[in-house]
């Protein structure tokens, strides 16, 4: 299994990631949340995971997961052209 560079924990077992903030070209942003509005898929079920990180419904993308969009521009944050620095927000472990 595969560890989350965030949170430390299993990605495709946790509920989630437990880091809720992210810094984007200088700026601190609330990451976008599973089924959320901005996410890659605005209507998941409950009870529905991530197809790529396991995250539920309702909980943080997996750091490096594919369908996690970028808060600041919203395209897909493993690949927006955003400078993304995870070191510099407060809750990350």
């Amino acid at each position: 299994m595969a560890k989350c560079k965030i949170c430390g924990r299993e990605m495709l077992t946790a509920d989630g990631c437990g880091g809720s903030k992210i810094t984007v070209n200088g700026k601190e942003f609330e990451r976008i949340k599973c089924g959320d509005e901005y996410d890659f898929d605005p209507y998941m079920e409950d009870g529905e995971r991530c197809h790529d990180c396991g995250a539920l419904k309702g909980h943080y993308h997996h750091w490096g997961c594919d369908a996690e969009r970028c808060p600041s521009c919203h395209g897909q944050l493993i690949g927006c052209d955003c400078e993304i620095s995870i070191e510099d927000s407060d809750d990350i472990t």
